[in-house]
């Protein structure tokens, strides 16, 4: 029975620690190795931490100075992993009880270098979907990028928490520290020396949205300048790739960047730290304006195109109705 490490970086979970670490400890699959990176945490998850590794020999814990999420986690990954398979999960997420034994079984079955499941957000007043009909797609060569950057271009989601790597294929990769959105290029490093992809439509990764988390607060300058880095990032990857679409869709996550924050600004809102806030708005809309034809030829969900399409036209008349729906939890989740 292969061995799987799972990273879990923790910073000021204490709320929400023991679910996450219990989810994976009780997983059907036994052969788990936990790799608790504390990230400077002021809260009492430190001693949580020492806690299992104390109860459980399958934990172990890291303490690290604070560096955020890419820095805890490259901090797991240079600990010298014992798995043949590599995971993550954030603290304040948890997963299902069979997510792992799922995982093993499709590697083996499709001899698969990568397993990826599917997820879904849950808030204080959303529960889980149920799963619908397993449906399985295996990719192999070029074909595995080309499904990665469709389905991340149609979904916006590049998480690496929803995958099952071959520790081999991540080697010396490790993620931007500093920045957010670091799994879009890290994601894309390892999937290129990837030569099995296998992906299930199975909802087994359950992501929890607070208040005050980077997909639902209120957008700082931050965010929107770390957005702007990994689309970069991506560009740089994907500007020589003459195969399939890859390299239109890399185009495709840039220009779609000032108009992923116009809906998010719109449904939660400015940081108060940002005095221009008409200036900002204003700049975005402009971009989007010029980055609209690219856009409209995207494979983007339709509903999406049509947004698009009237925040061009007129910002203001869209971002109104977006927050009032959003208020009344007719709207959620992430543009």
């Amino acid at each position: 029975m292969d061995r799987i490490s799972v990273i879990i970086p923790v910073y000021n979970v204490e709320k929400y620690l023991k679910r996450c670490v219990d989810s994976v400890l009780n997983q059907t699959y036994k052969n788990v190795e936990v790799i608790l990176v504390d990230d400077g945490s002021p809260d009492s998850c430190p001693e949580m931490c020492d806690e299992y590794a104390k109860k459980d020999a399958r934990v172990k814990t890291i303490h690290k100075n604070n560096g955020g999420l890419a820095s805890a986690r490259n901090a797991g990954l240079d600990s010298g992993p014992t798995g043949k398979y590599v995971t993550f999960i954030d603290s304040d997420d948890w997963i299902s009880l069979d997510y792992y034994e799922y995982c093993i079984r499709l590697l083996s079955e499709f001899h698969a270098d990568v397993a990826q499941i599917d997820y879904t957000y849950v808030t204080e007043n959303k529960i889980a979907k149920k799963n619908p009909k397993e449906n399985i797609s295996v990719y192999s060569g070029k074909d595995i990028l080309q499904h990665y950057m469709i389905t991340t271009t149609k979904t916006g989601s590049y998480s690496v928490c929803r995958c099952l790597f071959s520790k081999d294929l991540i080697g010396e990769i490790r993620f931007r520290e500093g920045r957010n959105n670091e799994d879009v290029d890290f994601k894309y490093k390892v999937l290129s020396k990837c030569k099995v992809f296998v992906d299930s439509n199975q909802v087994k990764y359950f992501y929890y949205q607070s208040g005050n988390s980077i997909s639902t607060g209120t957008t700082r300058l931050k965010h929107i300048e770390d957005a702007y880095v990994s689309a970069d990032e991506l560009i740089k990857l994907t500007k020589n790739e003459e195969y399939g679409t890859i390299r239109f869709l890399g185009e495709v996550k840039q220009k779609r960047t000032p108009f992923s924050f116009l809906c998010r600004i719109a449904m939660f809102g400015l940081s108060d730290e940002i005095d221009d806030k008409k200036g900002l708005i204003q700049k975005l809309t402009e971009e989007h304006r010029h980055n609209l034809d690219v856009l409209l030829k995207a494979p983007i969900p339709f509903t999406r195109k049509v947004l698009a399409l009237l925040f061009a036209i007129d910002y203001h008349c869209v971002s109104i109705p977006m927050y009032i729906l959003k208020k009344l939890h007719v709207i959620n989740g992430v543009i």
